[in-house]
């Protein structure tokens, strides 16, 4: 549905003219849609990279749900527009718009950006230019929209600091609520904007950066951070106490396109305590906080209901140290097992990698293990304060080949301070280890090493150290190809540039803004990008700023050297950082805080600030809450938590007992979904209507569902089929009434009948497609008859076909079986279909009927009424 300030007509052309329009189409299931009249405060929650990204991270699914439960604020969602989308919205004068209402940007009271990593940067000059919303904090006046950032990258933001009215320092569950009310204030009355940004000064962790002013020595480094607001001198992080009583989604958005982290994530535990000296997740986000199994479970329960969703990811920072997570999964596949719901985790620390783990997660699915060693060597894990010894991973990498996996992906860095040649060349010799272990068990085992370069961050013991320039790397990254390359081993690293970049602007200052607004000017966009990042344009962006860039990269920094970010998350006490720094040269370790001894960081204050977790006790079997040193918190429940059986039954699938062939439309917007996102679509829609399809046996079950041949997208259709196989009897009309209740606007199931003898699939029994096309266009000249008869009359009818990088002339005649005139400027097409012998697309036969270009038909609107199949 075309929005406020969109025409209808406007809205097709930018859908026909970029390569994926599902990423701005909106309406997805469990999207929220309010009336405007109710609404008092509209919010853009933006995410500064492509939907696939932006789709796939919990904290913008956070923050939307908890706006949204307010009546009268409604959130919507921006994403950065592609840069084909850019262009064609530069073309039609449109300002970039929201998914829900495609309001433009600049008219919403409250955009809250999302700052996830350094390489978006370019991204947010684009999303503000292009919503006609004024780049710099202080070109904003009342009635412009209050600009908030927040995010991992909100812990250093000084580069992109003076594009923001404001930056949340920390969680945000428990701010943004307040912070839109304070805004709503502000929109209502004659409050000033220095007012209101004085009123945000009061929230514990709301930065203001206009409040401070940075001085800086010759040398470029910071001389003072000068504090403008009287009682405002420093940050602390707002932190989330309770994590098991904090919002969290239980119906996020189902996405109408394939996204990077396709699945439901539930948040099992936030924070890290390990003290791994690189991590900047570990530090930022202390202390650990858990949620309960009993919460987790019912996270699930509700989301795989709200979804339809076939995959569950339990994240965390390390996942393995939520002490009930073995029998937490088998809980879990107990539960969802038989509806093919697999449970994946991410990246896991070796030692907690146990067999019973391994064995609970093939229950369903075999999702690929990721491992993270992150060092070669045991002297260089102990100096990073990583721990595990080598012994801990090959015993990992057998337990996994022994259960019958083929692959494992593991994950270092290189570049790390103090690292040796023998560290560097120990990452080669675990790979091959690894390799060997694999070949015991199948010919066919592999192992795929990542390798990226250390990149130094804010806020952990390294943010003195020196990153290493890119032809140091790139020698590393030499060394480590030569000793890998043999079968078996395939050998990727993270790109040199941009991790070069990354380093720029994870310690850069607020001098950086003027080289990010000169290298969006050059046409940087997307720069976490492979086919986009231009280094040459950033290169000549640094010289044009006068600034140098291994200034922030290369260079160490003394112990009293004034940081840019000394005046954010002051609640971390930077001694205790020099001192973990100090100690990574004595290799000495640290112990994990949660268990053993505080580590007296600063962060915790032992009331409400403090490290929660879940303890599960076999004898008694149930999940206890514990803090520092094992002390319980009483103030939490236990709770039951069954003990796993040694060994889990062998699941057996049930047989196929109807077989179903359904009608379905795909119309208006809908038509601009590809056709694997509209199967994956309708495959999630049966599971929210129960429907009992059967699967595939296997390592990866696939849902028996087959569809007719996909059009082309953009073309709507009123003649779509699927073939179903159920494992329970469903009336048709059943069917129909259940999966309709829960499909989006323009999918429709319109027909469905049981079939009873055994036929040929949809692909192979199609015959003829049927269109009715409405031919619009500026060369519509009323000789269409004309221009028909003449085609029809010709024996042979070429086009040119593009497909990828090839073009290639073709007769098309073959595949028309009949095209007729039946009213003006309307066409009646009868198209010939074939498994093997192909087809043609509707556009063709005007590109045919057109050859002077696609003027004269580029407004069609092409709608399939039928198709035949051979009878049966």
């Amino acid at each position: 549905m075309s929005g406020a300030g969109l025409s209808p007509q406007i809205w097709k052309s930018l859908l026909q003219e970029v390569e994926k329009p599902g990423r701005y189409l909106g309406n997805e299931v469990n999207s929220v849609t309010k009336d405007p009249a109710q609404v008092r405060l509209r919010v853009a929650l933006v995410f500064p990279d492509a939907y696939e990204m932006g789709e796939s991270h919990v904290g913008l699914k956070i923050l939307y749900d908890i706006l949204n439960r307010d009546p009268e604020i409604w959130a919507e969602r921006v994403y950065a527009p592609w840069t084909d989308m850019e262009a064609a919205l530069e073309r039609h004068r449109v300002p970039l718009f929201s998914l829900e209402s495609k309001r433009p940007l600049k008219d919403f009271d409250l955009i809250g950006i999302t700052l996830p990593y350094e390489l978006v940067y370019t991204n947010i000059i684009t999303i503000l230019k292009s919503g006609g919303v004024p780049l710099w904090q202080k070109d904003r006046v009342k009635g412009d929209p209050v600009v908030i950032g927040g995010g991992s990258c909100a812990f250093n933001p000084e580069p992109i600091a003076e594009f923001f009215d404001a930056v949340v320092v920390g969680d945000g569950e428990e701010l943004i609520h307040s912070l839109a009310r304070q805004i709503l204030a502000y929109k209502e009355s004659a409050q000033t904007r220095e007012a209101l940004l004085k009123e945000m000064t009061r929230s514990r962790g709301v930065y203001v950066p206009s409040f401070f002013e940075v001085d800086y020595k010759e040398d470029g480094s910071v001389r003072k951070i000068r504090p403008l607001l009287e009682g405002y001198a420093g940050v602390a992080k707002a932190t989330v106490t309770n994590l098991d009583q904090a919002a969290y989604p239980r119906a996020p958005i189902v996405p109408n396109i394939n996204v990077i982290h396709d699945r439901i994530g539930v948040e099992v535990q936030r924070g890290c305590v390990r003290g791994c000296r690189f991590c900047q997740a570990g530090y930022i986000y202390r202390p650990e906080r858990q949620r309960s199994p009993d919460t987790v479970k019912d996270i699930v329960a509700k989301s795989l209901a709200s979804t339809g969703q076939e995959e569950v990811s339990l994240l965390s920072l390390s996942v393995g140290d939520y002490d009930c997570l073995n029998p937490l999964l088998n809980d879990l596949f107990d539960t969802y097992e038989k509806d093919r719901v697999s449970i994946s985790l991410p990246a896991t620390r070796t030692e907690t990698l146990t067999p019973e783990v391994i064995q609970q997660v093939k229950r369903v699915r075999k999702s690929g293990f990721t491992m993270a060693p992150e060092a070669g060597t045991p002297r260089m894990r102990r100096l990073i304060n990583k721990g595990n010894a080598r012994e801990d991973l090959m015993r990992a990498v057998d337990n996994v080949f022994r259960e019958g996996w083929r692959l494992i992906k593991f994950y270092y860095m290189c570049g790390l301070p103090m690292e040796t040649e023998a560290d560097l060349m120990g990452i080669a010799e675990e790979a091959l280890q690894a390799l060997a272990i694999g070949r015991r068990y199948t010919r066919g085992a592999e192992i795929h090493v990542g390798c990226s370069s250390f990149v130094p961050k804010p806020f952990t013991p390294f943010q003195w150290e020196p990153q290493l320039s890119m032809a140091e790397v790139e020698a590393k990254h030499a060394q480590l190809r030569l000793a890998l390359r043999m079968p078996g081993i395939k050998f990727k690293t993270h790109g040199l540039t941009m991790s070069y970049l990354e380093g720029v602007f994870s310690r850069g200052d607020r001098r950086l803004a003027r080289t990010l607004v000169r290298a969006h000017e050059l046409g940087c966009r997307f720069d976490e990008w492979d086919e986009k990042l231009d280094f040459a344009a950033w290169q000549r962006a640094f010289a044009e700023t006068g600034l140098d860039p291994d200034f922030y990269v290369t260079r160490r920094r003394e112990r009293d050297e004034v940081l840019p970010w000394d005046h954010l998350f002051v609640d971390m006490k930077k001694s205790f950082l020099w001192e973990e720094l100090e100690a990574s040269h004595d290799l000495a370790f640290i112990e994990d805080c949660s268990t053993g001894k505080c580590s007296d960081c600063g962060v915790c204050d032992f009331r409400k600030v403090l490290n929660v977790n879940y303890r599960y006790l076999p004898e008694t079997e149930k999940a206890q809450a514990h803090s520092t040193r094992g002390r319980v918190l009483k103030t939490e429940a236990e709770q039951s938590l069954a003990h796993p059986p040694a060994e889990n039954q062998k699941y057996q699938a049930p047989p196929t007992v109807q077989r179903i062939r359904a009608r379905f439309t795909k119309l208006g917007e809908a038509a601009f979904l590809s056709h694997l996102d509209l199967a994956t679509l309708l495959h999630r829609a049966l599971k929210r209507a129960k429907i009992p399809v059967g699967y595939s046996q296997g390592f990866n079950p696939a849902m028996r569902v087959s569809l007719s041949p996909p059009q082309p997208v953009g073309v709507e259709s009123e003649a779509e089929f699927m073939d179903l196989e159920l494992t329970a009897f469903v009336p048709p009309e059943e069917l129909l009434r259940r999966v309709n209740e829960v499909l989006p606007a323009g999918i429709a199931l319109t027909e469905a009948r049981t079939l009873t003898t055994k036929v040929r699939s949809l692909n192979a029994a199609m015959r003829e497609q049927v269109y009715a096309i409405d031919v619009r266009g500026d060369g519509i000249s009323g000789d269409l008859p004309d221009r028909v008869t003449h085609l029809k009359n010709s024996p042979e009818v070429r086009i040119e076909r593009r497909r990828a990088k090839e073009q290639k002339s073709v007769d098309i005649r073959p595949y028309i079986k009949d095209i007729e005139v039946v009213a003006p400027n309307q066409l009646h097409l009868v198209t010939r279909f074939g498994q093997t012998s192909g087809s043609i697309r509707p556009s063709e036969v005007l590109q045919a009927l057109f050859p002077e270009g696609t003027g004269g038909w580029s407004a069609s609107r092409i709608r399939k009424v039928d198709a035949h199949f051979e009878v049966e």
